[in-house]
């Protein structure tokens, strides 16, 4: 019937919302999700698998780490295609890193003939 209440004051039919689950362990409420920095995984070699546009838009790639290969989102300045050779630079936590190219840092001889 109209203005029928249900269990703690809610329209008939609705539930009443309670607390809610536990949050998941290392959460803190105040900075959110922190699954802490993973540094074993720094400088280990990886694949780019979703392409990673640079800057703040994430992509994401296959990174072999303690004796198997693990899915991380990562990161870059610049832009990476899918197939891309790179280096872990930086852990960001929460299986997010920072990658670098495998190709970047080429070292340019000078002439011999100066």
């Amino acid at each position: 019937m109209p203005g029928d209440r249900g269990y703690g004051g809610e329209p008939a039919g609705v539930r009443a919302r309670g607390p809610g689950p536990s949050p998941a362990p290392g959460y803190d409420a105040g900075s959110g999700y922190d699954a802490g920095v993973d540094a074993e995984v720094v400088g280990c070699p990886g694949v780019v698998t979703v392409r990673i546009p640079g800057g703040e838009s994430p992509g994401e790639v296959l990174v072999h780490v303690r004796g198997t290969r693990e899915l991380f989102v990562a990161y870059t300045v610049e832009a990476l295609n899918v197939g891309h050779r790179v280096l872990v630079d930086a852990s960001r936590g929460a299986r997010a890193v920072d990658v670098v190219s495998v190709f970047t840092d080429v070292p340019v001889f000078a002439d011999p003939d100066p």
